[in-house]
């Protein structure tokens, strides 16, 4: 009779089973392409899986546990993928960290997730040891590169952890498709980061439904891998696109004339960019110099996209253009804006629910509305998240009504489009990230002489939403846009701080006592268009 594991073997979601399947059918592909000071460095199926196992087997001998959580800390590279598919192989929790949060953030999200271990890129160790040294606890540390003056002598080099490790499959642990594959903190309305917790079965669902819904074929759609992967934007498109045996060439920055020439000389098919990255990459002088003629899908998502650049991007790509949209709670994309209707259709359309996700507007009573009328756009289907880790009141909010609640409003149209209107609670998308408004407001109350704060996102050019701050101050107090731009900078990350303070005498309130933010929001939206 077969044992447990022998069943599970048999018949599991684990995510880290689809990189040994590619390694049996296509090992001799290339995986991966990164260019390391210049030089193109290649990996095959075959390399990559062989990497991810060492890793699970390096991981294990320096004492880590299947169900540990371990913290990663760094930019896109070969081995920040490894790191992270080793979780899953082992059953470990992978952590990615968006490393550009503030520091109270980041020492928050490594208390609260209870991070057993810490993956990091030279450049971020002095970050991590800082958040480490006042810690009552020990931590596996490893680098995600070698040895670099940079580093802290506490982290060995990453080649070092994998020398002499076994390329042996990871076949001796049971992993349940309701098993928790990671965690990634993602902002909200709250002064802290919410936990996301994601599952092997979410995603695997999820990168099974990003390739159902853009078409991509087994081995056609080569793809570029420019986002932050530890988003669930560019994780998911960079896992799906090694699901499928398809090579992802993966750069640490976005640079526009760099981004085009690759395009030619690796035979990019599918290539995903911010809108603010399509314009640079339109503008850029060396635009007509290089062939695109294999791109076969460009999308953008985070921010809405004017139909002149869309007509732009069609005409020099001659591709398909899609918009996609989720969250890290649906495990990405859950919608999208099929072609045929970029260009089309006038406002900030999101499309129409995926392959694998229900898709419906809500009104506050758990009705799902016609079309037409405004609601809460909701979500459900296999690759919505198990929950966010120890937060049972966002838990219930966020599921009420057997509905996973985005806290976006929204339209559906006639033609079963989705139109986004507004956030529902105040998230500011500023060049793909999420700001909480509460949590900027908060700091900007610490200013000495500031009695009330308002804040808002309009539109930027650049960042798709610029963060804008609306301050009150005390009566004989003097407060100057300096001094609150200082203190956000001392206490927020880069992204989080305004980009304009306004010093204003009244603010528009409810009768509840409410600040009107969409009155405040109405009277600056041109606030940085140019004249």
């Amino acid at each position: 009779m077969a044992s447990e594991l022998e069943i599970n073997l048999i018949n599991r979601l684990a995510m880290g089973d689809a990189f040994r399947r590619r390694a049996t059918d296509s090992g001799d592909v290339e995986a991966v392409v990164e260019f390391v000071d210049g030089e193109r460095r290649s990996t095959t199926f075959k390399e990559l899986n062989n990497l991810v196992n060492k890793c699970v087997w390096a991981m294990r001998a320096n004492g880590l546990k299947q169900g540990d959580t371990i913290a990663i800390f760094g930019e896109n590279s070969l081995e920040f993928l490894v790191a992270l598919v080793g979780c899953y192989k082992g059953g470990f929790i992978a952590l990615p960290v968006n490393y550009m949060q503030g520091a109270n953030d980041l020492a928050y999200i490594l208390e609260h997730s209870g991070a057993f271990a810490i993956f990091a890129d030279a450049a971020l160790q002095q970050t991590v040891a800082g958040l480490v040294d006042d810690r009552d606890k020990s931590f596996f540390l490893s680098s995600l590169c070698e040895n670099s003056p940079e580093g802290d002598e506490r982290f060995g080099a990453f080649d070092e952890l994998l020398s002499g490790q076994s390329e042996q499959e990871i076949e001796d642990i049971i992993i349940n498709d309701d098993d928790v594959a990671q965690i990634m903190y993602t902002s909200g309305t709250t002064s802290r980061p919410k936990g996301v917790m994601t599952s092997h079965k979410a995603l695997f669902v999820g990168t099974l439904n990003v390739a159902l819904s853009i078409g991509a074929r087994p081995g056609e759609l080569s793809a570029i891998i420019v986002l932050p992967m530890f988003h669930i934007t560019a994780q998911m498109f960079c896992i799906t696109n090694l699901h499928i045996a398809s090579k992802v060439v993966i750069l640490r920055g976005f640079e526009p004339n760099l981004v085009l020439e690759l395009v030619e000389t690796e035979e990019i098919g599918f290539l995903l960019l911010l809108p603010l990255m399509w314009r640079a990459c339109l503008a850029s002088p060396n635009l007509k110099k290089h062939d695109y003629s294999t791109v076969k899908i460009g999308m953008y998502g985070m921010a809405p996209m004017d139909t002149k650049t869309l007509m732009a991007v069609k005409e020099t790509f001659n591709c398909d253009i899609m918009l996609g949209s989720g969250q890290t709670e649906t495990s990405g994309g859950v919608t999208i804006l099929d072609d045929k209707w970029v260009g089309v259709k006038d406002g900030n359309y999101w499309g129409d629910g995926t392959i694998a996700a229900d898709q419906a507007v809500m009104d506050d009573k758990g009705n799902i509305l016609p079309a037409g009328e405004e609601g809460e756009i909701v979500w459900r289907g296999p690759q919505t998240m198990e929950g966010y880790f120890k937060n049972d009141e966002a838990n219930a909010e966020a599921s009420a009504f057997g509905w996973h609640h985005s806290g976006d409003i929204g339209i559906i149209d006639e033609d079963n489009q989705l139109l986004f209107v507004d956030r529902k609670k105040d998230i500011i998308k500023s060049g793909g990230e999420n700001v909480s408004s509460v949590l900027v407001e908060a700091t900007i109350l610490l200013v000495p002489g500031v009695a009330n704060a308002a804040v808002f996102g309009v539109p930027h050019d650049h960042w798709g939403e610029a963060v804008v701050a609306a301050i009150l101050t005390a009566e004989g107090a003097e407060v100057t846009e300096d001094m609150v731009k200082q203190v956000c900078k001392d206490e927020l990350g880069g992204f989080q701080a305004p980009k304009k303070v306004l010093l204003m005498d009244a603010f528009p309130m409810t009768a509840t006592g409410k600040v009107k933010k969409n009155e405040l929001r109405n009277a600056n939206v041109g606030l940085f268009k140019e004249a």
